[in-house]
């Protein structure tokens, strides 16, 4: 599996220091529509080889912090820091808080989880930013997008177009934010990201487009970096979509063409 650059120091941000990698996880879904695959212990098996991933790989990124809402046993979780070979701090908390009604989707409980992760985490308590990702695929361009943002900013995320659907004309497909990963500051998410769900109305909550109208609206009054440097390279197997093969053929050529407009056309967040 391919890694990131490493070996010297870049961007503004040290990594080493102010910056925890949260995982987020929930092992028992619960009877969660659409959530893929559905089996607790399939998904157990899939979070340990991804943060057994985040433990060998990225050296520069010392704290990890794993949060899994389902009440799930942790054990298998924890036998991954029996080979730590860059000494990460590694931090486990557990939540019983996957009972909320599930029409609500999987989205709303992420936030809920987010909240409580941090609120209870030693590892946040002394670190200055969080970075999200969800916890069963593996970034592998990680550290590259870190160290390749130059200036400060209080959240880093990726915008994204819909252009096919809007090329169909539907028009109840707007802009959204790229739930898999985000970086933000602890002052920013308690000031703009933490009550978001607070504003849910009863029905789906699509995080990520609540994500997009949060942060969209914030970018009037705080340091917002909307789009990625280079293009994220996510590998594994996703949530959603019956399991859509990040490494399928079809996705390759996904992530080329997004390549290609990045570095031609990056006003269009494709």
């Amino acid at each position: 599996m391919n890694t990131s650059r490493t070996g010297f120091q870049a961007g503004w941000l040290n990594l080493e220091q102010e910056l925890v990698l949260l995982l987020t996880a929930t092992i028992n879904i619960k009877g969660m529509p659409k959530a893929y695959p559905t089996v607790p212990e399939q998904r157990q098996e899939d979070y340990y080889n991804s943060l057994k991933y985040y433990i060998n790989f990225h050296p520069r990124i010392k704290k990890i912090l794993f949060v899994e809402n389902s009440g799930w046993p942790l054990e298998r979780l924890q036998e991954t820091t029996q080979e730590n070979p860059h000494n990460k701090q590694i931090e486990f908390i557990s939540l019983d808080a996957n009972d909320f009604p599930r029409n609500f989707g999987k989205g709303y409980g992420e936030t809920l989880l987010i909240e409580q992760g941090i609120l209870k985490s030693a590892l946040v308590k002394e670190s200055s930013y969080i970075a999200k990702i969800t916890g069963r695929i593996y970034l592998l361009n990680m550290t590259d997008i870190l160290e390749r943002v130059k200036s400060p900013f209080e959240c880093l995320c990726d915008f994204k177009w819909p252009i096919w659907q809007q090329l169909q004309n539907k028009q109840n497909n707007p802009s959204y934010a790229d739930t898999r990963f985000l970086v933000f500051s602890k002052c920013f998410y308690e000031s703009y990201l933490q009550p978001m769900h607070k504003n849910h109305q009863q029905g789906c909550f699509y995080s990520e487009h609540q994500y997009y109208q949060a942060i969209n609206l914030a970018s009037q009054s705080a340091n917002v970096c909307k789009r990625f440097p280079v293009e994220p390279k996510f590998s594994g197997i996703a949530g959603h979509f019956g399991g859509k093969d990040y490494n399928s053929r079809s996705e390759q050529l996904k992530y080329a063409i997004r390549v290609l407009t990045r570095q031609t056309m990056s006003w269009l967040y494709l």
